[in-house]
């Protein structure tokens, strides 16, 4: 019974020390950060994560993390999360600002510290993220505009993130304010983020069309299968997405 008792003790043991290596980094910081300061709506207070200071503290771990050992899941959630704290913190260096794109090489030129790597915000999405998912990163990935998809009010995890992101884009399509149907001309307005990755989305899904139809509403799905519809591009709207 005893010898039973130990093997058991080791198996827990084991257990936890695999859970521990599947999600090695702690966003709990960033996490609680955006459950106070960022709107149902995905708007963002930028003074109150300016004005806290264990934002800090996260942009630093950012800085020192080590991915060696992190799980494909784990390097994905983590590689999302800071880009979204990363662009945060670039709006805070450059406020007031109206629109990211005010800044000069906010995205191409301006670099920050991630696992021990300068890189840009660019760098860190077509060099690290893109290559680990081509497609719904897209849905997570928020450059500080109002045609992004919205920043969600919680950090990624390993164990969740795919599941999150699909979520994200079916929320996304079915956002009348980025992507809608309009029955009566027959066109599908897509957001220009369709347009700047089309290639991404049709490796996976042959068309946009389809890629829409993954996502959309089922009212919408069955338009689209029985009608012939024209696809446009919305134009993208820069504007800040602050409270």
């Amino acid at each position: 019974m005893k010898q039973l008792n130990i093997i058991t003790i080791i198996i827990i043991i084991i257990s936890a020390f695999i859970n521990a290596q599947s999600d090695n980094f702690d966003h709990s910081i960033f996490d609680k950060l955006l459950r106070e300061n960022v709107s149902d709506d995905g708007l963002v207070d930028y003074q109150a994560f300016e004005a806290n200071r264990s934002f800090d503290q996260y942009i630093n771990k950012i800085a020192a993390a080590d991915l060696t050992e992190m799980e494909k899941a784990d390097k994905l959630a983590f590689l999302i999360n800071a880009y979204n704290a990363l662009t945060i913190k670039n709006v805070l260096n450059n406020f007031p600002i109206d629109s990211p794109m005010d800044v000069e090489g906010f995205f191409k030129e301006k670099k920050f510290i991630v696992a021990g790597i300068e890189l840009t915000l660019d760098e860190l999405e077509y060099n690290h993220i893109l290559p680990i998912d081509k497609v719904l990163p897209h849905f997570g990935l928020v450059c500080a505009a109002a045609s992004c998809p919205k920043l969600i009010r919680e950090a990624y995890n390993g164990k969740s993130v795919l599941t999150r992101l699909e979520k994200n884009a079916k929320i996304f399509l079915n956002d009348e304010t980025k992507n809608y149907l309009d029955r009566e001309s027959k066109t599908l307005y897509l957001s220009e983020i369709f347009k700047w990755f089309r290639k991404y989305f049709e490796e996976k899904y042959g068309t946009l069309l389809e890629t829409a139809k993954q996502f959309i509403n089922s009212d919408d799905k069955i338009f689209l299968d029985k009608n012939k519809v024209e696809i446009k591009f919305i134009t993208y709207n820069w504007q800040l997405n602050s409270q």
